[in-house]
């Protein structure tokens, strides 16, 4: 502050000295006459440095011809003031842009005298508007202004680097029309505040949608009002697919952890936080809104008598060992539940544990099926061990595998010595070839039926044994063969027994009829003889029939010794009709004293069947010698033989006696249970087990004060079916 008048010389000295401006005085050729203060700030002199410098050493060349061509253009009457910018270089080195604005003085009579320059520091300015051009035209997100209405005064050109558009096509336009129709309600419907961040989908000039993420500034004038908008808008693209895809991943985790019954959880060692997953959760029946994160609060899951264990297992974690153990947790449902934890730990960089992470895995259903297959070996190995019948297990080979101490002692060999076995190494030879037929045709699939067959036992005696294969199956293929082995020796002994017992019993009880069938032949015998013994004359005619009895006596007493002598076991083919035509023959003498007439209806004449033929007519015998006894009067037994298929053939014996209750059928067959009076009932359990054995089934159909059927079925082996087709032919 000057207290001078201003028309005192001094007053313009101080001015100028004192100036927030630089001034200089130059003279017409441009040196620096006089400096004030400010000048000499903006440019690092003192003022007799500056005033005994020729200012054209600090100025930039490149600036110093525009300023001397302004000058010469002044001098010559051009213009009377100019203005330039002029680049100095500070007494540090350091570029000033000083903008000079220079006005001509001159004389009365109009000669130029000096210049009068002021001095304007612009380096911050430049500075700024470089920076600001710098941002504006490289910055890789876009700045924009905007009115209060939302319409682009100006864009920056990465516009055209990440929507497409060239800047001029969007200034002027209401960005709200580019935005995605389901972003543009909820950009519309918001309170915005003064600086706000939103994130929207933006048209590209292609046609897609880019997603933006944009900061939002409101510049408001000195009333408050909001005159323009600065936006800064960024391509988050990728980082919202990064973000679905994390989520995809976060929610595949989610499901794969639901379907594997595994879930995950990560311990803070330092705050005893613990951070579980949805499925850990859901494994524990805890609902997310209840859920404690808090160690302390998780462990009263564990159950009781499991907690030791898993703090201990915890110990040894910390101490550097595995975490892996199996435990029970008690859900909120107070059902245990069996889970398999196992999990790390993580170190800092000081080799301090201070994380656990890992996995929970509900292991209930595979903890019961393990037990539940624990019992079923259990159950298996007691039924192997303690079963009174031999059990071995055969590969498909047909080598023993394994064998319960039933089958060692049936055998007679350890356990060590049948697994170096073949299972034909122990039949008996004449049993070999149909046993390894028999195998082969069961390992084909064809469920055959038990057998009968004979093994050589260890001390060299052979005995007898039923056998009852069992597949052994394993993934949906026959690996092998279970065989249920019972030794049936003295039960051959016994019904050996019964049967000649029975035969002796049908004996006895044609013995009368036999005798009156012999009675009458002899009768006429010794009529003959009686008559040619008093005759001269011989009687060819009468020698033929007696000739003919005599053949009918030898046959009834042949056949009737058959039956009654042990006969051993002679399986031939044999034409069932010519057998039961013998049995007919037999059994006729017994059905005649009662009145009774057998007819035999065959379908054919060859009806060929693998047998014993004893056995069977002992078989028929027994069934008709019942139909007889059923019938109190007259009447036909009829014996009728067919073809039931080209496998089977099939004998019916239909008698028209008083029939059995229905209520009794079931027990036909069983050991002393009969219908008849005095009877024993093992006539028919025997048949019945020598057509079994012949490989047949018989079935008996009855109906009271009607009759009863009794039907038989043989097989037809492959020989006798070609023979049978053959003869049809």
């Amino acid at each position: 502050m000057c207290s001078l008048h201003p028309d005192h010389p001094s007053f313009y000295a101080n001015a100028f000295l004192h100036a927030p401006i630089g001034i200089a005085i130059a003279s017409v050729h441009g040196e620096w006459a006089k400096v004030n203060r400010a000048l000499c700030n903006m440019l690092g002199y003192d003022e007799d440095e500056l005033s005994s410098l020729d200012y054209r050493t600090i100025a930039r060349r490149e600036d110093l011809l525009i300023a001397d061509q302004l000058v010469q253009d002044m001098l010559e009457g051009g213009s009377t003031s100019c203005s330039l910018e002029v680049r100095y270089w500070h007494k540090s080195g350091r570029t000033v842009w000083i903008s000079q604005h220079m006005s001509l003085i001159r004389d009365e009579i109009g000669n130029p005298q000096c210049f009068y320059i002021h001095f304007t520091d612009m380096t911050r300015q430049r500075q700024s508007n470089q920076l600001y051009s710098v941002i504006t035209e490289h910055s890789l997100d876009i700045i924009s202004f905007n009115s209060p209405e939302g319409v682009c005064l100006y864009i920056s050109p990465a516009v055209r680097y990440l929507l497409g558009y060239y800047p001029e096509e969007l200034v002027g336009k209401q960005h709200l029309d580019y935005v995605h129709p389901e972003d543009k309600a909820y950009l519309m419907g918001r309170t915005y505040s003064d600086t706000d961040k939103i994130t929207y989908r933006y048209r590209h000039a292609d046609g897609h949608y880019v997603w933006f993420e944009t900061t939002m500034k409101f510049i408001r004038d000195a009333q408050g009002k909001v005159e323009t908008t600065l936006a800064i808008g960024r391509d988050i693209s990728e980082r919202i697919k990064t973000e679905q895809a994390l989520e995809n991943s976060r929610r595949n985790l989610a499901e794969a952890q639901k379907i594997a019954s595994i879930g995950s959880w990560e311990w803070d060692l330092l705050t005893n936080d613990v951070v579980w997953s949805e499925e850990l959760m859901r494994i524990c029946d805890i609902e997310p809104e209840v859920f404690c994160g808090k160690f302390e609060k998780l462990i009263t899951y564990i159950h009781p008598d499991d907690l030791d264990m898993v703090l201990h297992n915890i110990k040894r974690a910390r101490e550097g060992q595995p975490y892996n153990l199996e435990c029970r947790i008690l859900t909120s449902t107070s059902t245990d539940k069996y889970v398999h934890i196992q999990g790390i730990v993580i170190y800092d960089s000081h080799n301090k544990p201070y994380k656990m992470h890992g996995t929970v895995q509900d292991i209930t259903e595979r903890y019961k099926m393990q037990q539940l297959l624990e019992e079923t070996i259990d159950r298996y190995t007691s039924l192997k061990k303690y079963n009174p019948d031999g059990i071995i297990s055969l590969d498909k080979q047909g080598y023993i595998v394994s064998a319960n101490p039933a089958a060692q002692t049936i055998s007679g060999y350890s356990a060590q010595e049948l697994v170096q076995l073949h299972f034909t190494d122990l039949l008996h030879p004449d049993d070999m070839i149909r046993a390894l037929a028999w195998y082969e045709q069961f390992l084909q699939g064809e469920m055959t039926e038990r057998e009968d067959l004979s093994i050589k036992h260890k001390d060299g005696r052979f005995i007898n044994l039923l056998i009852t294969p069992a597949p052994i199956i394993i993934r949906q293929q026959i690996v092998g063969c279970y065989i249920v082995v019972k030794d049936i020796t003295d039960q051959k002994k016994t019904d050996e027994l019964l049967r000649q017992s029975e035969k002796l019993s049908v004996v006895g009880q044609l013995a009368a009829g036999v005798a009156h069938e012999i009675r009458n032949p002899l009768t006429a015998l010794k009529g003959f003889v009686k008559l040619m013994m008093y005759s001269e004359h011989s009687f060819p005619r009468y020698l033929a029939i007696m000739k003919e009895e005599l053949e009918r006596i030898e046959l009834i007493v042949s056949e009737l010794l058959m039956l009654s002598k042990p006969q051993t076991t002679n399986l031939r083919c044999m034409n069932l009709k010519e057998v039961l035509e013998e049995v007919q023959a037999l059994i006729g003498t017994q059905a005649i004293m009662k009145n009774i007439d057998i007819q035999l209806d065959a379908e054919g004449d060859l009806f060929p069947v693998y047998c014993d033929p004893n056995q069977i007519k002992q078989v028929f015998i027994n069934f008709i010698k019942n139909g007889i006894e059923a019938m109190n009067q007259e009447g036909v037994i009829r014996i009728h033989l067919s073809d039931d298929s080209e496998c089977f053939t099939r004998v019916q014996i239909i008698d028209e006696g008083c029939g059995i209750p229905e209520d009794k059928l079931p027990r036909l067959g069983e050991p002393f249970f009969t219908t008849k009076e005095g009877g024993t009932g093992l006539g028919l359990m025997i048949s019945q087990k020598i057509i079994e054995h012949h490989g047949g089934t018989m079935s008996i159909y009855s109906q009271l004060n009607v009759g009863t059927t009794v039907e038989v079925c043989f097989p037809t082996s492959d020989i006798q079916l070609e023979e049978r087709r053959a003869v049809r032919a």
